[in-house]
């Protein structure tokens, strides 16, 4: 029994290639149904958690349609019902940073690098306002720290925001249990909303 406790522990505990891998995988694995299905509930628990923190400003990403994101629209409508000012990133990949645009009713998108979609014309605007950023992941673990596509655009504009920014994960799966290679330029989640729960570190 000690054993086999051992090897699930050592086999809890992975690096950040692994995991991507792994949770990438699994989420190709869902069929389209459980797709849709825990997507809905995971939206509505995001928008729960938005309601308790009263923000005035959200980061929000728009989803990668190819690598199956959660389509964050049903999230970033909330928001515009309820006067809360959306904001978007826009990936710079020649120094790695992500830039902040405007994101409005009438915003206009194209795919950029990767398939991601952006504002044409972006409005930029500063990150001192962003109350709350929702956050793309593969995976996370019970401290808090996220994988995600390997390039730190996200460690790098957390560490730009201000030290009050709730920085909110959103995951289809429950946490793993540690993250083998963490870093001192990896940030931690504040909380991470799954369809089961809403966990706070």
């Amino acid at each position: 029994m000690l054993l086999l406790s051992k090897i699930n522990e050592e086999n809890a505990i992975l690096k950040k290639d692994n995991i991507r891998k792994e949770y990438a995988k699994k989420r190709q694995e869902l069929s389209a149904a459980q797709f849709v299905e825990e997507s809905l509930i995971l939206i509505q628990n995001t928008i729960e958690l938005i309601k308790k923190n009263h923000p005035e400003c959200i980061h929000c990403f728009l989803p990668i349609q190819s690598k199956d994101e959660i389509n964050t629209a049903l999230i970033i409508q909330y928001c515009w019902e309820n006067n809360i000012k959306v904001v978007v990133p826009v990936s710079n990949f020649d120094d790695g940073t992500l830039k902040t645009a405007e994101f409005e009713t009438h915003t206009k998108t194209k795919l950029t690098k990767h398939n991601i979609p952006e504002p044409i014309n972006p409005a930029w605007t500063n990150n001192d306002a962003i109350n709350l950023v929702i956050t793309p992941l593969l995976a996370f673990d019970r401290k808090g720290y996220r994988v995600g596509y390997g390039k730190g655009f996200y460690d790098r504009f957390f560490a730009s925001l201000p030290k009050d920014t709730k920085k909110v994960g959103i995951s289809l799966f429950e946490p793993c249990e540690a993250i083998e290679d963490v870093n001192e330029h990896d940030i931690p989640l504040t909380h991470c909303v799954t369809p089961n729960k809403v966990f706070t570190f």
